[in-house]
């Protein structure tokens, strides 16, 4: 199995110190950097855009996965080219198959989102057109909310599909929730990209907490 990658996402961090912040990241041995963009109707907030994105893909060479929470993403993909992975999510338009297209288009790896209460079936449809299954452990938009324990579940039931449709290459990713308590379980569960954004800044910030992730990954620095 390949080591489990840590993607840190943006918005945790101080943007009005954005040079300084990637740096930190990139010292600390992050693995990505993960931008949620959310437009007030799919997530209920507003938070990242096309100017934040392309400040950040300027300011770091780390892979850049940009994960789209808006309403018929493939209208908006393209704003993002430059990303090295983009995510949209299975339920935010009818043509799921025309955005991940689209993201291959621009020259990004396509990736799909499923909510909690999703079903795998979509994108095991999808299988030979993805490359990474973003499982949202959390209601998208709703920072503090605790992770689903039945995402576990799902990612369980999709790794099995995958290598039974012989697409074992898709990575598996979680979102949502994930702290150094629920790292270790994560991981261990198959996961190949966890992201997480305050629980790597808060207490001892990037520099302790990036190391403490990758331990808890079983990873040998």
């Amino acid at each position: 199995m390949p080591e489990t990658l840590l993607s840190v996402g943006v918005l945790a961090a101080d943007l009005g110190r954005l040079a300084e912040e990637l740096a930190r990241l990139e010292e600390a041995g992050a693995d990505w950097i993960h931008l949620d963009v959310m437009d007030g109707v799919f997530a209920p907030q507003i938070l990242g855009d096309v100017a934040l994105f392309k400040a950040v893909r300027r300011l770091t060479s780390l892979p850049l996965d940009v994960h789209l929470m808006v309403q018929h993403p493939e209208r908006h993909v393209a704003a993002f080219e430059g990303a090295d992975w983009i995510t949209v999510h299975a339920e935010a338009g009818p043509h799921l198959h025309r955005a991940v297209a689209e993201a291959k288009r621009v020259g990004a790896r396509a990736g799909v989102a499923l909510n909690p209460g999703t079903h795998i079936s979509g994108v095991v449809a999808l299988a030979d057109e993805v490359d990474l299954v973003l499982f949202v452990a959390v209601d998208p938009g709703f920072p503090g909310a605790r992770f689903v324990p039945g995402t576990l579940r799902k990612v369980a039931m999709l790794r099995g599909k995958l290598e039974d449709l012989g697409a074992s290459g898709v990575r598996i990713g979680i979102d949502g929730g994930i702290t150094l308590d629920n790292a270790a379980e994560v991981a261990a569960a198959g996961v190949d990209v966890v992201v997480s954004g305050s629980a790597v800044f808060k207490g001892a910030g990037p520099e302790e907490n990036i190391q403490a992730f990758h331990a808890a990954f079983g990873r040998k620095e």
